[in-house]
């Protein structure tokens, strides 16, 4: 009896860790998408008729609250000029941005980061890794769509699988007891 208990409070707690990463980046601040692209890098190649210009050499680029940092970012737009995808890579290239519900920002680290603009989806491969608030989630892929909050890890072998790392929650302090009671 006593093992069955210990296994649902496990699942239990892994639930908890699941949900609690899984809510990631929905609540990006609101008007992150309303500030401008900052771009600094030590090169540009930019070229028009692709609709593609890629950065390189200390690559940052900020909007609001988010900020990639990586060796090398493309960055893909339409004929409109609108961004579609940026795709950031480096060893390795980060992703961050604070959200409403969180004291500190959403980290995300992986050889490669690619974020479909158009559905809010981002994929994280080779070594990825996911911090919020000290709860972490690493594997060799992740695949994170941020409309839905739906998470998926994928391990590449037995040396290199799927982990999760939760901080349990903060206990509210006892309250001190008076005297006479």
């Amino acid at each position: 009896m006593k093992s069955a208990n210990a296994a649902r409070t496990l699942l239990a707690t892994t639930l908890a860790a699941v949900v609690a990463l899984a809510s990631l980046q929905a609540q990006a601040l609101p008007n992150d998408r309303q500030q401008p692209v900052k771009v600094s890098a030590d090169n540009l190649e930019a070229n028009r008729s692709k609709n593609l210009s890629v950065y390189s050499g200390n690559v940052v680029i900020t909007q609001g609250s988010l900020q990639i940092r990586a060796d090398r970012v493309e960055v893909h737009g339409n004929a409109s000029g609108e961004i579609r995808k940026v795709v950031a890579i480096g060893t390795p290239a980060h992703f961050q941005q604070q959200v409403e519900e969180s004291t500190s920002p959403v980290k995300a680290r992986a050889r490669r980061i690619e974020f479909l603009v158009s559905t809010d989806a981002l994929q994280l491969t080779g070594e990825a890794f996911v911090d919020r608030d000290g709860n972490t989630l690493s594997a060799e892929r992740i695949d994170y769509d941020l409309n839905s909050e739906q998470m998926q890890a994928q391990g590449q072998s037995e040396k290199k699988r799927v982990e999760m790392i939760w901080k349990p929650e903060a206990q509210p302090a006892p309250k001190p007891v008076e005297d006479g009671q």
